[in-house]
């Protein structure tokens, strides 16, 4: 009995230990200082890509960058547990799509940009807040803040804080539960769909 629950406690920390370890190596700045690469060198070539061609470019950006379901579940809040699979799955399928469409259309070109990652500080749940700069070519310093959480498959972005305090997540969450409240889950669908193709004929940045 003794035995077997200490290999219990032991498996345990081994395991705690092992994925504490696994963050120490790839801490969450990684997967931010990765996207930033990736949006540089779209910015740098983004006229001869066209916007169809930026878009595709950030297609295994996007995968590799933000837990997707994640923020859709919170996005949606009470909502997403009455949606059905198939519902779940297009919800997370049209916001990776407004994801896409809207890294093509605003970083639409280079003028001297650089991105540069200031600082890690703990966040609420195990959450992980990365303190970036989108420093223009004039020296102006535009603040990004990241938070991400370690999923099953290493650190992903859940939100992004334009200058470091407007949250993205925040302002979808209000959105999208006014939308649902009026127009149910085809309108929710359809509003963020609108936006996508918004982005793509250039009438949003």
């Amino acid at each position: 009995m003794h035995r077997r629950l200490f290999l219990a406690i032991f498996t345990a920390l081994w395991l705690v230990a092992g994925s504490a370890s696994h963050a120490d190596e790839n801490p969450a700045s990684v997967v931010v200082e990765a996207l930033h690469a990736s949006l540089l060198t779209m910015m740098k070539d983004a006229d001869a890509l066209g916007f169809d061609g930026r878009r595709q470019h950030m297609v295994p950006v996007v995968a590799q960058s933000f837990d997707l379901k994640t923020i859709a579940a919170m996005a949606t809040g009470p909502n997403w547990n009455e949606f059905n699979e198939a519902q779940q799955e297009q919800l997370i399928k049209s916001l990776e799509r407004l994801s896409l469409a809207t890294y093509a259309s605003r970083f639409n070109g280079y003028s001297g940009e650089r991105f540069q990652v200031l600082s890690e500080q703990p966040a609420p749940q195990g959450a992980v807040f990365v303190n970036t700069e989108l420093i223009k070519a004039d020296g102006e310093a535009i603040v990004l803040k990241y938070l991400l959480h370690l999923s099953d498959a290493g650190w992903r972005i859940l939100d992004i804080y334009f200058l470091g305090v407007y949250s993205e997540l925040g302002m979808r969450r209000s959105e999208y539960a006014a939308v649902l409240k009026r127009d149910g889950f085809e309108g929710l669908l359809s509003s963020i769909d609108q936006k996508t193709a918004d982005y793509a004929a250039g009438l949003l940045k």
